[in-house]
């Protein structure tokens, strides 16, 4: 498996169900993701292959590549959610950021504070990933 080091890579700010992330295409081993930080990974579309079809915990078939975000995206029992084409947002000049300064961007010290960042709210504290 490729994997990236979580805390010196610079990956690319994306958006997916209007929370912010980090994208890299290559897979991220979750026991490297930093405290706060949940993980999920992106299938590619059939037709599509530049297009995500799919978000879940684990994507083994047509992995399109993996999302880093400080709120957790509300999955279904199942563990895997069909994505359209407004659900990730990724654009040709978009930031790349580490996760320290993305965490330093988007994240309050406080817990309880609402990001102004649409529907986006700190509640990791009360979810976990699996």
């Amino acid at each position: 498996m490729y994997s990236i080091d979580t805390v010196k890579e610079r990956m690319e700010t994306v958006e997916i169900f209007e929370i912010p992330g980090l994208f890299s295409v290559k897979r991220i081993d979750r026991v490297a993701i930093p405290k706060g930080m949940y993980a999920y990974d992106l299938q590619a579309s059939k037709e599509d292959w530049g297009q995500p079809c799919r978000i879940g915990y684990q994507i083994t078939e047509r992995y399109f590549g993996t999302v880093l975000t400080a709120s957790p995206v509300a999955l279904p029992e199942s563990g895997y959610c069909e994505a359209g084409p407004h659900d990730f947002i990724q654009g040709e000049k978009t930031e790349r950021l580490t996760v320290a300064e993305f965490e330093a961007k988007y994240l309050s010290p406080n817990p309880e504070v609402q990001c102004r960042h649409r529907r986006w709210r700190r509640c990791f504290s009360s979810v976990s990933v699996r």
